[in-house]
């Protein structure tokens, strides 16, 4: 292979980047994604900014201590955090003004970040629905706005709905090109700014292909269990779960082990498993344990329900899954079918047991297949892909720091 073949294309620029939580609380798209950046380009990543009370709330939720100071902190060779002070306005999941009104407030604060490092007419970067104000008040040399998932979809009503989707639009308009996490993302956001590219989810081999190796030692919280074990890795939120799918599995096999590992989120309720004996739901681990609890599963699961979430948006658990040799079950997501080579899909809930009972008997040469198949599939593959779209459309049509936002 030619030695320039995985270098970045785009090299030597300057990136904020609005991060979707506190660096460190997630490993997401965007996290994984500027981390891959950063090996050739200067990285600012900005924690969320808002109300006091409400960044309060969101770690609770998230099970954490806030940290209340403001800073700016270099934690790689190109990389800085910023952890903006929390003086925006309360209300942004009510009303749009809210989030106009901080997103001119934020592309103040970071203007002064852009001239304390000395940031040479850098590219601002958003993955928030919310975020149209800041990429239009920002002087970017280019906005780019990056579609994760279809937030809309976590609306309490038809009014919040409305404006979550009237914000995006702002968003995407705002932007000079959009990435999308897939073509289901992409489509409806289309007519707000044609420079739209697919970039799919992947996983990171380098950590999850750790469940390969003999060293990998399983933890003694699925060890313990008795086999076979068939396992959730990922948050336990009710978009993602179907409670009766997972009641069904495991009251059809009382002798499986069934575990979900990740936090317990705000809006599921763990007691619908309370008689399910066989449910082990083992809470949040260290992101570095996760391919040793991955060695510990037979079957990996995708137990999805079909909704707005899931099918529009992609699944990084899959890839990671695969990484580590696992094979896999899931619902018909288009995740899912976009991987049908590989991934058993199941209709209903009597074939998804079926399924599993399948994957349980896998010849061992099916694992070679998964690995190839993800193979293509790494965070630094989508890096480059990201990177190759920057370079190619700064080299285009050069944006100067004073352009005007997209009408």
């Amino acid at each position: 292979m030619d030695e320039g073949a995985d270098r970045l294309a785009l090299r030597d620029a300057d990136i904020i980047c609005l991060g979707p939580a506190v660096w460190g609380v997630i490993h997401s798209v965007t996290h994984y994604t500027m981390q891959g950046m950063a090996e050739a380009n200067r990285v600012v990543y900005v924690e969320p900014f808002g109300a006091s009370l409400t960044l309060r709330n969101v770690a609770r939720f998230q099970q954490r201590q806030r940290e209340q100071k403001p800073v700016l902190e270099q934690i790689g060779e190109r990389f800085w955090v910023y952890r903006p002070p929390a003086i925006g306005l309360p209300g942004i999941s009510r009303l749009a003004a809210v989030s106009r009104i901080n997103g001119r407030i934020l592309a103040w604060l970071l203007r002064r970040v852009q001239q304390r490092l000395g940031l040479r007419n850098p590219i601002l970067w958003s993955p928030l629905y919310n975020s149209g104000a800041v990429l239009r008040h920002f002087p970017a040399r280019l906005k780019i706005f990056e579609t994760v998932d279809f937030d809309a979809a976590l609306a309490r009503n038809a009014r919040q709905r409305a404006m979550m989707l009237k914000l995006e639009a702002e968003a995407c308009r705002a932007a000079d090109l959009v990435f999308a996490v897939t073509d289901e993302l992409a489509e409806p956001l289309r007519v707000h700014n044609p420079n739209m590219h697919v970039v799919y989810c992947a996983a990171a081999p380098e950590v999850f292909g750790r469940a390969l190796l003999p060293e990998t030692n399983v933890p003694e919280a699925i060890a313990r269990l008795p086999k076979p074990v068939i396992g959730y890795l990922g948050g336990v939120d009710p978009w993602k779960i179907d409670v009766a799918l997972l009641r069904h599995l495991a009251q059809s096999h009382p002798e499986w082990s069934i575990v979900l590992v990740g936090y317990v989120w705000f809006g599921f309720d763990a007691a619908v498993f309370a008689d399910c004996r066989n449910i082990h739901l083992l809470g949040p681990q260290a992101y570095g344990d996760f391919p040793a609890f991955l060695k510990g599963m037979d079957v990996c699961i995708m137990p999805f329900p079909l909704n707005d979430t899931t099918l529009r948006g992609d699944a990084l658990k899959l890839y990671e899954y695969l990484c580590g040799g696992k094979p896999v079950v899931s619902t018909s997501v288009p995740a899912a079918r976009r991987l049908a080579s590989v991934v058993r899909i199941a209709d209903n809930k009597a074939d998804f047991v079926t399924a599993v009972e399948a994957a349980l008997t896998d010849p061992p040469e099916a694992r070679a297949a998964r690995l190839a198949a993800v193979r293509p599939h790494s965070w630094a593959a989508r890096t480059r892909q990201k990177a190759a779209i920057i370079r190619a459309a700064l080299d285009e049509s050069p944006l100067s720091p004073t352009t005007g936002p997209r009408h």
